[in-house]
């Protein structure tokens, strides 16, 4: 598998990308659910604040400012090399939750003018962020369909997006005896990943991920010598829809 670690396909994500100082005082982190991370064995891989955008709305000088942490799947990483015997040492799971924030504040502009707008631009930025990282991570045939809403805890309806795409890896050998070891060559394995964006107080909250969408499971025959035939059965126990409901717990339960 790829080695470079996947947690870079949520950097950046809800972020414009735009270089600068930080000019917003309210910018803040977001909240998220730290007891929830701790039981899923979450780690913070790192944290960043950068300028969104400038512009004028309403007749107003309006910045944003967003603020993200992205966390990787630790325990989980640390099972997958066990398993593997060290092959893949990179887990493809992660999470990440942006907050972003508005000098002045949002809720401030007249009647909501432009409230909208500002939320369409933020999750079509944050769709393309994520999906460019996925391809920087190594994924492939990054697709993207638009998946309706789904209600976080705080009550608001978030605007989900679904991702997908194929991580090639490979070959990996495991050892037989001190001499052989039998080749498992170049494969794939599907990458699910998926993006909310909904408004909350006066913020614009992002919050998504990715993880293995397929467990991967082959049985490999090597023939040794005319006498001697051996197999390998090669079972991740990868198992998406615990990752999907745990990626969910986590996303819906940022403040």
């Amino acid at each position: 598998m790829d080695r470079r670690t996947f947690i870079g396909a949520a950097a950046g994500v809800g972020l414009a990308g735009v270089s600068g100082c930080v000019a917003s005082a309210q910018a803040r982190p977001p909240e998220v659910p730290e007891s929830r991370l701790e039981e899923g064995g979450w780690e913070l891989a790192r944290e960043e604040q950068r300028k969104v955008f400038e512009r004028e709305y309403a007749g107003q000088q309006l910045t944003a400012t967003a603020t993200t942490e992205i966390y990787a799947d630790a325990a989980f990483r640390k099972q997958l090399a066990e398993k593997t015997l060290g092959q893949i040492s990179e887990a493809p799971a992660s999470f990440f939750a942006s907050r972003v924030t508005f000098d002045p504040d949002i809720t401030s502009l007249p009647a909501g003018v432009g409230r909208e707008s500002i939320v369409d631009e933020i999750e079509s930025q944050s769709r393309q962020q994520l999906k460019d990282q996925m391809k920087n991570a190594g994924v492939e045939e990054v697709s993207q369909s638009d998946a309706g809403s789904f209600q976080v805890e705080t009550g608001e309806d978030a605007r989900q997006t679904n991702f997908e795409g194929v991580l090639r890896f490979g070959p990996i050998e495991f050892p037989v005896d001190d001499d052989r070891t039998v080749k498992l060559e170049a494969d794939e394995i599907t990458i699910a990943g998926h993006l909310g964006v909904w408004h909350h107080e006066d913020s614009v909250l992002v919050a998504g991920g990715a993880y293995p969408g397929e467990n991967f499971a082959r049985e490999v025959t090597r023939e040794l010598s005319s006498a001697i035939e051996v197999s390998v059965d090669i079972d991740l126990g990868l198992t998406p829809d615990q990752y999907r409901d745990e990626l969910f717990g986590l996303m819906t339960r940022v403040e």
